[in-house]
């Protein structure tokens, strides 16, 4: 009998957790992968916009996000994932929502949403050691709370983990490129708290596979969609 080189997982899954996803994608990876010399070039552009997600989360001077000067704001440290995986042209990771209150989860908003928004101050970093011209310029972010379910391989700790949220924050982070950030109503942070940090919610009414869904956008962003993309892909609350 054949075996994967996957392996199996132990028959049971965990019970289900509350948790936070985060995916992200990087738009045009595919056309950067099949230039010539990319050994060389991928890792040194991946590792770059990784330390910009490390940099969100776990602490650090985010160069891109400017304190009014030219000073970098330093973030504090955020929650550490429970998961985490690349996945090629992006990455996931998981967080336990009970470690993140009201106040933790508009700043880990603010702070991806202010990521993709000045992308263009990363990519100017990466440009210093990846000298090709068709390295991808945009970022798509989707940001998702809901059920997770952990699964362990059977002859090894490793785990991976599924879940309705998952599914869900991979759909927002490709639902409209030129919002490119997107995150699920179902963070339940309160509109009077989303007004202020210049948020509304609207209703996703496509999303393929799942029913109409209460979003958050920035204001700024969705008020720059053409008229017939809003109308395509949103209905005002």
């Amino acid at each position: 009998m054949m075996k994967t080189t996957i392996g199996t997982f132990k028959p049971t899954g965990s019970l289900p957790q509350q948790g936070i996803v985060l995916l992200f994608d990087l738009e045009g990876f595919s056309k950067f992968f099949s230039q010539p010399d990319v050994q060389d070039y991928v890792p040194k552009y991946l590792n770059i916009i990784l330390e910009a997600f490390d940099i969100c989360i776990f602490g650090g001077d985010a160069y891109w996000a400017l304190d009014g000067g030219n000073k970098p704001i330093t973030y504090e440290p955020t929650r550490e994932p429970i998961h985490s995986k690349f996945l090629g042209d992006g990455a996931l990771y998981i967080w336990n929502y009970n470690d993140f209150d009201e106040p933790k989860r508009i700043l880990l908003i603010n702070r991806l949403w202010t990521l993709k928004t000045h992308f263009d101050k990363i990519l100017l970093r990466a440009s210093d050691e990846v000298p090709i011209l068709d390295i991808p310029k945009r970022i798509r972010i989707g940001l998702a709370a809901g059920s997770v379910y952990k699964l362990t391989f059977s002859h090894s700790d490793k785990e991976e983990f599924v879940g309705y949220s998952i599914n869900l924050a991979s759909r927002l982070q490709s639902y409209c490129r030129n919002i490119g950030f997107i995150v699920s109503g179902r963070l339940n942070i309160p509109l009077s708290k989303l007004t202020k940090d210049n948020y509304k919610r609207v209703v996703a009414n496509s999303i393929k596979g799942f029913p109409q869904e209460i979003v958050i956008v920035d204001n700024d962003d969705y008020d720059a969609l053409e008229d017939e993309i809003q109308k395509k892909l949103f209905t005002e609350l």
